[in-house]
């Protein structure tokens, strides 16, 4: 698997308003990205990818290729993808909304929000906290011991219990939030809490926190009639379609849901500060702790990871489940913002595509 997300390890432009000036490349130079990168992609292919860039002169939206929709609806900026873990930021915004409103602490253990009988591993008395799960740093693993392997195929089950089971017999090997550990089993138990403590389901707490406020009506777990007409298929080994995982509960907040670029260009707007939203203060709270991540030029935040390189701050996340990669990003020093979808290329491809639309310096493949 992938470092970042859930990925296995195995056109024409089109304009809603005015071109941006600065760092973003011109109509033509996104196109040419694009294609550049789906013409290079022959262990994970993609039909198509959707680009949505955003910035303080307007928004448009550019598409390459095809969505291979039985369908034969077009790509365009309403074309539902799988997300994956650009997930973690919708579970990492919920918990900076209850600590911006007063509601929870970044220094609360994780236990205060779990149901009384699910026992919690601490170091040496020191326990996981909010921050430690938020920042990528729980001393948990990437997965639980006690997950399936994942494979070509459905997701496999693997009900909530089967995950409390396994976080009482963790056992951690170094103070939490010390060190660098990208976890699927941190965010996914991160995700039952905020549920737990909202008394309600996971999906229900992201629509009624950040997507109904945010006017996000595409972005859903279980998609409406009306997504699945837009859903574009994903792709493996020589364009062959895939059905998207469903994944289970245990792991919903780390990387269940699906989106359109239209519906996460709203979120990155919010986030950037360029349309006032009654999030502004979560979305500030994201960002006022920063810890290490794996490489010298990169630290992490609440969901968020910080590149700094080539005179620039990206502030992104990406995603990627089987059959999609995805990334999400802005520019802290030049007003730009970026959402990459693809229905299949891989994780690392569409994190080098979306650096390199916020910033040329960074190349566009490896």
């Amino acid at each position: 698997m992938k470092r970042r997300n859930f990925l296995l390890s195995i056109g024409a432009a089109a304009l809603s308003s005015p071109a941006f000036a600065g760092e973003t490349p011109a109509d033509d130079g996104v196109a040419a990205a694009l294609a550049s990168t789906l013409a290079n992609q022959q262990a994970y292919p993609a039909s198509g990818m959707v680009a949505g860039l955003c910035g303080a002169q307007g928004q448009r939206i550019v598409i390459q290729g095809t969505s291979d929709a039985a369908n034969g609806r077009a790509l365009d900026g309403d074309t539902v993808f799988d997300i994956g873990s650009i997930t973690k930021l919708f579970t990492a915004l919920v918990l900076a909304d209850n600590v911006a409103r007063g509601h929870m602490a970044m220094d609360d253990a994780i236990a205060k929000y779990l149901p009384p009988d699910v026992r919690v591993p601490d170091f040496q008395g020191q326990p996981i906290t909010l921050l430690d799960l938020v920042t990528y740093s729980p001393g948990l693993p990437g997965w639980p011991a006690n997950m399936p392997k994942l494979k070509l195929g459905p997701f496999p089950e693997y009900p909530t219990e089967q995950l409390y089971q396994a976080l009482a017999k963790a056992t951690l090997t170094v103070p939490p939030g010390t060190q660098y550990v990208y976890s699927n089993f941190g965010y996914g138990l991160l995700g039952l809490a905020l549920a737990h403590h909202a008394g309600m389901d996971f999906e229900s707490l992201v629509v009624s926190r950040i997507c109904r406020p945010l006017g996000m009506e595409s972005t859903r777990i279980t998609p409406t009639p009306a997504m699945l007409a837009r859903k574009t298929p994903g792709h493996f080994q020589k364009l062959v379609k895939v059905a998207g995982w469903d994944i289970p509960p245990a792991f919903a907040g780390a990387g269940a849901f699906r989106s359109t670029a239209n519906d996460l260009l709203k979120f990155l707007a919010a986030a950037m500060g360029l349309k006032a939203s009654s999030l502004a203060p979560a979305f500030a709270q994201m960002l006022k702790t920063e810890r290490p991540a794996d490489k010298p030029d990169t630290r992490v935040a609440a969901g968020w990871f910080i590149t700094s390189a080539h005179q620039d701050r990206l502030i992104w996340k990406d995603g990627g489940v089987w059959g999609y990669s995805s990334f999400l990003g802005y520019s802290a020093l030049h007003p730009n913002g970026v959402v990459v979808l693809a229905n299949g290329i891989t994780d690392a491809d569409a994190l080098r595509l979306g650096k390199h639309l916020l910033n040329t310096e960074f190349p566009a493949q490896g």
